[in-house]
């Protein structure tokens, strides 16, 4: 029988495979991304939805193409989000140079597969979202009132 707790679910072919590239990558090798894809060291190629409530459990979205999907790989370095097509499109080819991270900008970009958020992560991020939204309604007030008192 065997242990399978630690086993990921098997990935569809369909979902080890980039179809929404904005470039073509010559240099990718297939092969190489399959099997990151299948061992769950990179998130599957997942179908797009274009907001949250139009795929069910697709609550995730990458701030890069801003398409939802059920999980994203996490930046090594901070820990945001991508989608494996975007995170394609940004890393270097033969010919460039090193990759800085596009969220806080450090040198040798990598990212790593930890499979859905948990619930607590989920509400973590949500509250740090309202967190930035109610600072900017404020500093948009203090901006206003400031105009209003100038003479």
């Amino acid at each position: 029988m065997g242990n399978v707790a630690g086993r990921r679910p098997a990935v569809e072919e369909r979902l080890t495979q980039p179809r929404r590239l904005l470039r073509q990558l010559s240099d990718v090798d297939t092969g190489r991304l399959r099997r990151l894809i299948r061992s769950g060291d990179l998130a599957p190629c997942f179908d797009a939805a274009e907001d949250a409530a139009a795929g069910a459990g697709h609550d995730e979205d990458c701030p890069i193409c801003f398409y939802f999907y059920p999980s994203l790989n996490r930046s090594k370095c901070c820990g945001k989000g991508i989608c494996t097509e975007c995170f394609l499109q940004l890393m270097p080819s033969k010919s460039s140079k090193v990759v800085h991270c596009p969220f806080c900008k450090t040198a040798s970009y990598a990212v790593e597969y930890r499979g859905s958020r948990t619930k607590s992560e989920k509400k973590l991020n949500q509250q740090e979202k309202q967190n930035v939204s109610e600072s900017k309604k404020i500093q948009s007030k203090s901006q206003i009132a400031g105009e209003l008192v100038q003479p």
